[in-house]
């Protein structure tokens, strides 16, 4: 078994469940996209990546996500866009939590590394996320640093950070393109299935060591 002083998470499909789809729904009808739902997360997860890096804010993400299904926008949309979007990912998985009240005192740090933007990271620093984001010693978040996963130097900076080493830390992700960036950058990760998997693969093969 392979010791581990410092665990990473994932926010999104690991602490939370799959996208919520009826709230998906409620986004297009917002919007008043009439294209089927498939299409619309095509452009929705596309144009993503540059709101996960902060370098747009959530009404400029939603401007285009409308420019790019020929849509007109109403500005007083936008907030409303932005709440049920994140009601849409925030459906915490129960046993999640309770691993993390647990485990935080068996191991050296607990990090939470998430590709998430400003809007998140106000819900997990100042919203209902509070109660349980409080678990981590650190939380790393990608519009913060201007960094996503899988690029390298988020987790290099979530090394220092914790101030673990590569070879003690084990990451996992639902994404394997995160994983396989955490395996390049030194790291032991695996991918999140569902919480069977996980927990039998963490009481299989890596045993937590507490600093």
């Amino acid at each position: 078994m392979k010791a581990i002083r410092c665990l990473m998470l994932d926010m999104g499909g690991v602490l939370t469940q799959a996208q919520r789809m009826d709230k998906v729904d409620e986004l297009m009808s917002i919007l008043g996209a009439n294209c089927d739902r498939d299409a619309f997360r095509r452009v929705y997860f596309e144009l993503r990546f540059d709101y996960d890096r902060g370098t747009v804010d959530g009404a400029e993400y939603w401007r285009r996500v409308a420019r790019a299904q020929g849509l007109t926008l109403r500005e007083s949309d936008i907030p409303k866009l932005v709440s049920v979007d994140l009601e849409s990912w925030f459906t915490m998985r129960p046993d999640m939590l309770e691993f993390l009240g647990g485990v935080k005192h068996r191991v050296g740090r607990l990090v939470l590394l998430s590709n998430i933007h400003a809007d998140g990271v106000r819900y997990i620093r100042e919203g209902n996320g509070c109660s349980w984001a409080g678990q981590f010693h650190e939380l790393v978040l990608s519009c913060e640093h201007k960094l996503l996963k899988p690029e390298r130097a988020i987790y290099e900076l979530a090394l220092k950070v914790s101030g673990m080493s590569p070879t003690e830390t084990l990451f996992v992700d639902d994404n394997e393109e995160n994983v396989t960036g955490a395996q390049r950058a030194g790291l032991s990760s695996f991918r999140f299935i569902d919480e069977v998997d996980f927990f039998a693969r963490l009481s299989s093969e890596y045993e937590f060591v507490h600093q």
